[in-house]
C-alpha cells in the first residue's frame, strides 16, 4: 500500500488553503450595470434614494474614510447619485463604535422645509434611534435621540404624518414590536404607543415572536415577523390604539417574514365574473440565513389581500438551486424594493436582493404565476479590500425616480446602479 510523506501531506494542505476558490464573473439577463462605488469597503445593508441622493446604513465594522482621513465606525453613508455613473460619496456618518448602523429613512422638505434623516444604532454604548439633520448633505448636524431600547431593527418614517414607526424592544417587552413616535418636531420625539402581538406584553406569556420592520402604505401598517412567521394588517388610523385587522401565520410549514408590501388596484383579467378584475395583494419576502443552503428553501410569497380580513396566499417563488448552494454564502431571498424615490413601489415587477444570486427581478402582472424577467450577479472575481475572495451578498434594492435600481452587499462588495432593459 503507497503511503504518502509528509512533505506530500503539506503540499495538498498548503494547496487547499492558499490557492484560489473558484471564483465567478458577472452574470445578468436584461440587466446593464451603469456604475457602482465601493463604498470604502464598507458592508452595506439598507439603501433609500431620494432624489439625487443614495443614503446606506452598515453593518458593524470600520473602514478608513478618504474624505477625513481617519478610520471610522460604519455608520451612514451620503452618496451623490446625479450622475449614476459615476456614484460619489460625500458624507459618511459614523456610527456609535462597534455599532449595527443597518437602518435609515430620509424625509425631505419636513413641515419645517429641512430635510431629515432616522437611523438605528445597536451598540453597548447606545441602543435606539437616532435623527439627523442632512439639509446639508456634506455636513449633517445631530438632532435627537429615541432611546434606550434593548434592540433598535428598522424603521418607516411616514413623512406625510410625521410619525414614526419603529421596529425595537422596550424594556419588559419580550421580542421586537411595533413602536410609534411622533417625530413631527424632530428635536423633540415623542412616544405615542407600543404595539405587539399577544404574549408581547409586559407580564404576558406566549408564542416567542419578533417584528422585522413595518411598511407603511396610509392608515395601514404590514408587519412581518422573521421569528414568528407572522404577517399582520394593522389599521393605524388611531395613533394612539392601533388595530390588527388579519393576521397570518406562515410558520410552520415555512420560516419567518422578512419585508411584507402591498401591491394594490392590480388587474387580472377574467379572475371572476360579477366581481371585478381589480385585486389588491400583498407581497412577503422570507429571509435566507445558512450559508450553503443548510435550511429549508426560503421564497416569496403572494397574497390576495383583496378581503383584508380574510387574506389568501395564491402563489410563490423561488430561484431554482442551481450551482448558488456551492458558490458559498447564503443563497436565497432577503429584501425587496419597497419604494421607487421613497413612495410605495407598485407596478408589475419585482427587484429582489437574493444574497449570492444577486439581484432578480419578477414579473407579477399575473400574480398567480411570478415569472422571473431578469437578474443581475455583481462581479464576485475580483478580491475584497482585505484581500479575501469575494462572495457575492446581494443585500438591498431600492429605486430612483428615473426608476434605476440600486443594489447593496454584504461582503463588502459596495454599490452597483442598474438599468433593466426587459419588457414592464
Amino acid at each position: 500500500m503507497m503511503t504518502k510523506s509528509p512533505l506530500w501531506i503539506l503540499f495538498l494542505l498548503v494547496f487547499t488553503f492558499f490557492c484560489p476558490a473558484q471564483t465567478f464573473p458577472e452574470e445578468s439577463l436584461n440587466v446593464r450595470l451603469i456604475g457602482q462605488n465601493d463604498l470604502q469597503g464598507r458592508e452595506g445593508l439598507q439603501i433609500v434614494l431620494k432624489g439625487n441622493y443614495a443614503y446606506v446604513g452598515h453593518h458593524r465594522g470600520e473602514a478608513f474614510n478618504p474624505l477625513t482621513g481617519k478610520t471610522e465606525p460604519n455608520g451612514t453613508t451620503i452618496i451623490d447619485v446625479s450622475n449614476p455613473k459615476q456614484p460619489r460619496i460625500i458624507k459618511h456618518i459614523p456610527g456609535y463604535k462597534g455599532a449595527e448602523s443597518r437602518a435609515v429613512q430620509v424625509v425631505e422638505k419636513y413641515f419645517d422645509g429641512k430635510d431629515y434623516l432616522l437611523r438605528n444604532q445597536e451598540s453597548g454604548e447606545f441602543t435606539g434611534f437616532e435623527v439627523w439633520d442632512i439639509t446639508d448633505k456634506a455636513n449633517p448636524k445631530f438632532v435627537s435621540r429615541i432611546g434606550r431600547l434593548m434592540a433598535a431593527h428598522k424603521s418607516w418614517w411616514d413623512a406625510k404624518t410625521g410619525y414614526a414607526y419603529l421596529s425595537g424592544i422596550s424594556k419588559g417587552w419580550k421580542g421586537q414590536h411595533l413602536i410609534i413616535y411622533d417625530l413631527r418636531n424632530p428635536s423633540v420625539p415623542k412616544f405615542v404607543t407600543n404595539w405587539g402581538l399577544p404574549g408581547q406584553r409586559p407580564g404576558e406569556s406566549g408564542e416567542s415572536v419578533s417584528l422585522h420592520h413595518p411598511v407603511i402604505s396610509g392608515n395601514r401598517a404590514y408587519l412581518s415577523y422573521l421569528f414568528g412567521g407572522d404577517v399582520v394588517i394593522l389599521d393605524i388610523s388611531a395613533k394612539q390604539k392601533p388595530v390588527m385587522i388579519s393576521h397570518l401565520d406562515f410558520s410552520p410549514p415555512f420560516s419567518g417574514t422578512h419585508t411584507t408590501v402591498p401591491f394594490s388596484k392590480m388587474k387580472v383579467p377574467n379572475f371572476s365574473k360579477g366581481i371585478g378584475d381589480e385585486r389588491d395583494f400583498l407581497v412577503v419576502s422570507e429571509e435566507s440565513f445558512s450559508s450553503g443552503c443548510q435550511e429549508l428553501r426560503r421564497q416569496l410569497h403572494i397574497i390576495d389581500a383583496t378581503e383584508e380580513n380574510r387574506p389568501i396566499p395564491v402563489a410563490t417563488f423561488k430561484v431554482p438551486d442551481g450551482d448558488f448552494c456551492e458558490r458559498g454564502g447564503r443563497f436565497g431571498p432577503h429584501q425587496f424594493a419597497e419604494t421607487k424615490d421613497g413612495e410605495i413601489i407598485g407596478g408589475n415587477l419585482l427587484y429582489i436582493a437574493y444574497f449570492n444570486a444577486g439581484l432578480r427581478i419578477v414579473n407579477i402582472s399575473d400574480p398567480f404565476n411570478p415569472k422571473e424577467v431578469g437578474y443581475y450577479i455583481p462581479d464576485g472575481s475580483e478580491k475584497n479590500r482585505s484581500g479575501f475572495k469575494r462572495v457575492i451578498q446581494t443585500n438591498d434594492v431600492d429605486l430612483d425616480y428615473r426608476g434605476l435600481i440600486y443594489i447593496t452587499d454584504r461582503a463588502g462588495a459596495g454599490l452597483h446602479i442598474l438599468e433593466y432593459t426587459g419588457s414592464k
